[in-house]
């Protein structure tokens, strides 16, 4: 007999035996197979005698010719191989079977072991072969071990009892219900989960009927007829895997799945195995829930945050919303334009980023904010941002904690209005009140100015005219004297009403020139000709150019300018001095200058210089006299020919008025 007969029954049965799950309980055939894999047995028979699994070289070898010999009997397939029988027979008594057989060139032996069950049951037996050559003729005198298989036959019993155990152990500890039913409907195998899982008792199980256990859980079941359906169907003969969840009325849910019982490529019956997957529906149903609330609370939020854009991109100040890593979240156009960019570029950024000058004022407000979870509220702020650089701007702000139902502090909401327009309108507001101030003063100044210097000629004015009359009444010859002083009175009264009448002239844009072209060199000479004598603390000199310096102008308001000056430097030169009235060519202009050596102009007050009715603080009325209009009407002159004047003076060490007039 050729081939190897020690492949055991786990290389005729293959992939089909495999899938025989071992968490379910064993049936009696099942213990035999897994016995006979573990023997690595040649031939595997039940109680009866009936071939559970033969090795095909070992049917070969006996003669057996009549299809598969799987559920015939031992004493017809093994006609050939009487030995190997009577080994076979001895083990079904429940003894060892020991037998050999010797052929011309090998030597068959053979170990037939009963196997057992646990209440020590005989289930069936297990034959294993061996073949070895035969001995030379000088080995054949040697003693052989007659009992060599005896040690490997009990080494096989332990380690079934062992395999046993296990898979009891395991197929009772698995927390899915098993049933085994074959294919007649008897219940060859079930665990303890699947009896608790059903309710089912134990004399309903011992009665192994498949089809009355299956009638005494349909009140369970939600849907019975479906359910009473699926199981019938899988009652017939398949290689199907089937599944199907089964809804029970107390609640429960079990996941039901069914595969084929295999011997061989034969079905022997089904294999059921029942999961409560309760919890687990239950958990995905609250997982469904929760994502539905979830999705709600999203959709909710995100209305929420679409009302909120909708207030922040339409608030008419600016809004910012900064999470706890001071990082912007929220913020509106009216915010991003102070810091010269747009909504989208801010989104994400820091402090810092978005406004590094006032980032050092700034940040620690909203770390406090943070910290303390109090507002700060009204704080006002200056300074500069990137939109304006260089331009001072001015807001209201106040930062408040943004917190959530149960009050944690979420971040940083910013509201900021833009107060620079009112700073600006207080200042206009102010600088309009202090004119206003000033203009009251000035007026009241000039009431009491013009009072006093009307005054000051109509005095001697009138005694004048009241000696003239005494020398007249009394006959007398009137003196020159008195003639010439009232003049020179009348003549600085004139001046006086002269300078009101031209100053009320500019004021109503009514001052008239009348302009022609002659030489302002000439015109110096006549008005200084007019000043020689007039003085004896004080010298004129004129330094005169060396061309004539024709200009267009009106003779009469020039020669009021230049005497205007003139009399200045007189008058602000009360210790006498030198007045140096020069002319120049300075490019295409004509410039005209009169210095002094008087008490001088402070630097801060050059500028108001040619406002109407301003003194200077260092020349009161009471010491100088005027009405304060004479360089304002002096100015007006000049512009009005197009030219300018201006100052240069230090304290103390005298004036110098500059004109300057477009050269013919």
């Amino acid at each position: 007999m050729k081939g190897d007969m020690s492949a055991g029954p786990a290389a005729c049965e293959g992939p089909a035996h495999s899938r025989a799950t071992p968490a379910s309980r064993p049936s009696p055939v099942e213990l035999l197979l897994q016995v006979g894999v573990s023997l690595r047995a040649a031939l595997v028979v039940d109680s009866q005698g009936r071939i559970v699994w033969m090795d095909p070289v070992l049917a070969g070898a006996a003669g057996w010719q009549s299809g598969p010999p799987v559920g015939r009997s031992a004493e017809e397939v093994l006609g050939g191989l009487p030995w190997l029988r009577h080994a076979l027979d001895e083990a079904l008594t429940g003894t060892d079977g020991l037998s050999e057989y010797g052929g011309q060139e090998q030597r068959l032996s053979a170990v037939v072991v009963p196997v057992f069950d646990d209440d020590g049951t005989q289930l069936g037996a297990c034959a294993r072969l061996r073949k070895s050559e035969l001995p030379r003729p000088e080995a054949a005198r040697e003693p052989q071990a007659p009992c060599a298989g005896a040690a490997e036959e009990r080494k096989a019993r332990e380690h079934l009892e062992h395999q046993t155990s296990l898979l009891r152990a395991t197929f009772d500890s698995i927390t899915d219900g098993v049933i085994v039913v074959d294919l007649a409907r008897r219940i060859t195998a079930f665990n303890k989960r699947f009896q608790e899982m059903w309710g089912l008792t134990d004399a309903m199980m011992e009665e192994r009927d498949a089809e009355k256990a299956l009638a005494s859980v349909e009140p369970w079941v939600v849907a019975p007829e479906r359910f009473i359906a699926f199981i019938r169907q899988a009652f017939e003969p398949s290689f199907a895997y089937r599944s199907t969840i089964v809804e029970l009325s107390d609640g429960r849910v079990f996941e039901c799945r069914s595969i084929p019982q295999l011997l061989g490529d034969a079905i022997i019956g089904r294999i059921w195995s029942y999961r409560d997957v309760t919890a687990e529906r239950q958990a995905l149903a609250e997982q469904g829930r929760l994502l539905a609330a979830e999705h709600e609370a999203r959709e909710r939020l995100e209305e929420s945050f679409a009302v909120l854009d909708t207030f922040l991109t339409h608030a008419p100040v600016a809004l910012g919303f900064m999470g706890r890593d001071l990082r912007c979240l929220r913020i509106n156009d009216a915010l991003a334009a102070l810091h010269g960019r747009r909504r989208e570029e801010e989104l994400g950024r820091t402090v810092w980023e978005m406004t590094p000058d006032l980032a050092p004022m700034v940040e620690p407000l909203m770390q406090h904010v943070l910290d303390e979870g109090t507002p700060i509220i009204g704080l006002n702020l200056t300074g500069e941002v990137p939109a304006t650089p260089g331009e001072q701007r001015h807001w209201n702000v106040s930062y408040y904690p943004v917190r959530t139902a149960s009050g944690t502090i979420l971040g940083v909401g910013a509201v900021v209005a833009e107060v620079t327009e009112e700073y600006r309108a207080r200042a206009e507001r102010d600088r309009l009140l202090r004119e206003a101030e000033e203009a009251i003063r000035i007026r009241d100044d000039f009431m009491s100015i013009a009072a006093h210097e009307l005054k000051t000629p109509l005095t001697p004015l009138k005694l004048h005219l009241q000696m003239l009359k005494g020398q007249a009444d009394a006959g007398h010859v009137v003196a020159p004297r008195h003639v010439d002083k009232a003049l020179a009175q009348l003549a600085r009264l004139s001046v006086l009403v002269n300078d009101l009448l031209d100053t009320s002239r500019i004021q109503a844009g009514k001052l008239e020139l009348t302009t022609e072209p002659f030489p302002l060199r000439e015109l110096i000479r006549e008005v200084l000709s007019d000043f020689r004598g007039t003085s004896v603390l004080h010298s004129l000199r004129f330094e005169a150019p060396d061309e004539p310096l024709v200009i267009r102008g009106d003779r009469a308001r020039l020669a009021q300018v230049l005497t205007n000056l003139v009399e200045n430097a007189f008058k602000y030169s009360p210790t006498g001095g030198t007045v140096r009235v020069t002319a120049r060519r300075m490019g295409t202009q004509a410039c005209v200058s009169v210095r002094d050596e008087g008490i001088g102009i402070p630097e801060e007050e050059q500028a108001q210089l040619f406002e109407r009715f301003f003194r200077a603080r260092n020349s009161p009325i009471s010491g100088f006299g005027g009405l304060g209009l004479g360089l304002y009407i002096c100015r007006d002159i000049i512009e009005r020919h197009g030219g300018r004047i201006w100052v240069e003076s230090e304290v103390e060490h005298g004036a110098t008025f500059h004109f300057a007039l477009p050269c013919l």
